[in-house]
């Protein structure tokens, strides 16, 4: 295999470039996809073969440090990083400096990150504009920036002076460590929406679904339902938060800390219409291509995302049946709230016909009050937050099978012209070797017209062998690019994969032990209660008997 220039092979990569859209900043070479990379570098890479029978496998550039992933965020700068060729690992001499200027940037996007903490809380849901036909439900969105450093005080104490200090956080973006603000479900909607499209080969965290019964019976201001929505809403935001491309958003900080998201807002909404606007046809294109590759095959499927996608599928069925067995205990949880809820009222009603016993009798159901009370909570945590947590998980899973079709519709289109470029070389070579018909009923039917017609059948043939010769060659570099595409894209999967277990035992962790929290806190307030009634009891029974000793010694 010849071995090309940096130049040559970066102008094999110019077919395949992705148009992205910057939020704030201008888009930076260091920060475009490894194949946009300036051409200054010395360093020489070999091209991929030109083989449409291989699979996709591994992608030509690699980072050496792959904890970004494949960079799906041009518009954020990552750190300096040195690129590896996948065939001989071997880090690369520095490039040299570009004749080129590059565009203006914030100081602050242009120094390294390191990794800090990004957390968010969303809760105290309020019913907006009551009484009219506008309101709607707000939620408090609190973030907290924790830098990973040696002196986070300097940094909270002053954010300009941050670059002299030893403190460096990957948010230097926010005005403040930490702030409020309040949004309504349309506003997560909004970023929802731009994450997805801004981040296709990224599985963005879906958002909980809005098309529930709550809205026709005219509930969705109700507790419950704003309480389980805060829920979802905070679990959506964790898992962004969580993930190393999508924290790093532009339009997340805005949504996270701007008092002016509503114009914010209103900004990106009209330059987006006006892009669609001038994209028209795109909607029918991807439906069409959704349908076709609906009913394909994929011929080489790779064996990890087989294994990805069963294991997607036996996580789904396992979810589905851990939550029939917990839609299970909180009907029984909140059955016993209700028995325990009547236990109470009728020895409250008892108290009137034993006058003798109402203290015990009182005690007694204010402490089946207590445990009633303490069931329903019980009951609250296990349903709006634990069992909504399945239902959630469910949810991202789907989004990671998404992304796996995605995966594999760029497989697919690979494979098409593929086998486009191998016909296409097939019949170069059968006119090239054949002087007659020798093409079947096609060909004869072919020079029959041509006869009629009177067209010369050697000019006719060599005008055909040259249209495929033009046709092979732009197959050529468009499987060439395709290929480049897919194991880049395959790459990028394989590490949203891992994202996603990550992020996934992540939440686990902590659904399971929010559920751990509020069964210890049900026993402990439950242990006492009863030991208060016990304790009660007993000084009940203590002052009964010193009262009948002492009438005995009355007596006597």
């Amino acid at each position: 295999m010849a071995d090309y220039s940096s130049d040559e092979y970066m102008r094999m990569y110019e077919s395949i470039r992705v148009d992205r859209v910057a939020v704030q900043a201008p888009l930076s070479p260091r920060h475009e996809e490894p194949w946009r990379q300036s051409s200054g570098s010395t360093s020489e890479a070999r091209p991929i073969p030109t083989s449409t029978t291989s699979p996709p496998a591994e992608p030509t550039l690699i980072p050496k440090d792959s904890r970004y992933g494949w960079n799906c965020a041009p518009h954020i700068h990552l750190p300096p990083e040195d690129y590896t060729d996948a065939r001989e690992f071997r880090p690369k001499p520095p490039p040299k400096p570009s004749s080129k200027p590059l565009p203006d940037l914030p100081v602050a996007a242009m120094e390294d990150f390191s990794e800090g903490r990004l957390e968010t809380t969303v809760d105290t849901p309020v019913k907006e504009l009551p009484g009219t036909k506008d309101a709607y439900v707000s939620y408090l969105v609190s973030t907290k920036v924790s830098p990973q450093c040696s002196n986070a005080a300097a940094w909270h104490e002053s954010h300009q002076e941050h670059a002299n200090t030893q403190c460096q956080s990957d948010f230097q973006s926010f005005q403040r460590p930490e702030f409020n603000v309040r949004r309504r479900f349309t506003d997560f909607v909004f970023l929802w929406k731009q994450l997805t499209k801004e981040y296709p080969q990224c599985a963005v965290p879906p958002l909980p679904d809005k098309h529930k019964m709550e809205y026709v019976r005219g509930d969705r201001f109700g507790p419950d339902f704003t309480q389980r929505r805060a829920f979802s809403l905070h679990r959506f935001l964790k898992r962004i938060t969580l993930h190393p491309v999508l924290r790093r958003a532009m339009l997340l900080i805005s949504f996270l800390e701007s008092q002016d998201w509503n114009q914010h807002m209103k900004g990106r909404s009209s330059r987006a219409a006006s892009g669609s606007d001038a994209g028209g046809g795109g909607f029918m294109d991807a439906v069409a291509e959704s349908f076709v590759n609906t009913f394909t095959k994929v011929h080489k499927p790779d064996k990890r995302f087989i294994e990805v996608s069963e294991r997607a599928t036996k996580l789904t069925e396992d979810l589905s049946n851990v939550e029939k067995v917990v839609v299970r205990v909180a009907r029984r949880q909140a059955d016993l709230a209700t028995d325990y809820s009547d236990l109470a009222t009728q020895c409250q009603k008892l108290i009137t016909l034993e006058p003798d016993v109402s203290g015990p009798l009182t005690s007694f159901a204010s402490s089946v009050s207590d445990t009633a009370t303490g069931f329903k909570d019980l009951r609250e945590g296990t349903d709006q937050d634990y069992l909504t947590s399945l239902r959630d998980m469910d949810a991202y899973v789907a989004a990671l099978k998404q992304l796996l079709r995605a995966r594999e519709a760029k497989q697919l289109d690979f494979e098409a012209l593929s086998d486009l470029l191998a016909k296409n070389a097939s019949d170069r070579d059968s006119l090239a070797s054949s002087h007659g018909a020798g093409m079947g009923a096609s060909g004869f039917l072919r020079q029959k017209v041509e006869d009629f017609r009177g067209i010369d059948h050697e000019q006719a043939r060599r005008n055909r062998v040259r249209k495929l010769e033009i046709d092979i060659e732009r197959l050529t570099g468009e499987v060439e690019s395709a290929k480049k595409a897919t194991e880049a894209f395959d790459e990028h999967t394989v590490k949203e994969v891992a994202d996603f277990e990550r992020i996934k035992a992540d939440e686990f962790k902590d659904t399971m032990g929010d559920l751990a929290d509020t069964h210890i806190e049900f026993f402990k307030g439950t242990t006492e209660t009863w030991e208060k009634f016990l304790t009660h009891m007993r000084r009940e029974e203590a002052e009964r008997k010193r009262a009948e000793e002492e009438g005995r010694h009355q007596g006597q």
